[in-house]
């Protein structure tokens, strides 16, 4: 009874014990993967693992973005929207400047 129960004991230990490992490979030829690139484009963002060998010739033609706006690109000015005047313009009109505020309860006259 006991070498069944130390054979079962053996058995659950080596089940308890097995590690796992996730070996990444390269998605062109098959070698280990140094690097896992991503891809943006307008069909959407594809990812793929890439040894260093073929990196370098995916960066061989590519150039770094720049932050912001491209040089001479200009925005065109959106027309100015129409609303309240500003204060000097009423005060240059000469009308008087509206109450502002919640209105009292009891108007004092």
């Amino acid at each position: 009874m006991s070498e069944q129960r130390r054979a079962r004991d053996v058995d659950r230990r080596k089940a308890q014990g097995m590690a796992e490992k996730t070996i990444l490979v390269c998605d062109a030829c098959g070698k280990p993967a140094a690097e896992t690139v991503t891809m943006k484009t307008s069909r959407g963002n594809f990812v793929k693992d890439l040894c260093s060998t073929h990196v370098g010739e995916l960066v061989a033609g590519a150039r770094k973005p720049r932050p912001g706006r491209r040089k001479g690109a200009t925005v065109a000015a959106r027309p100015k929207a129409a609303g309240r005047p500003k204060a000097a313009a009423a005060k240059a009109s000469g009308a008087a400047p509206k109450k502002r505020g919640r209105p009292r309860k009891n108007p004092a006259s």
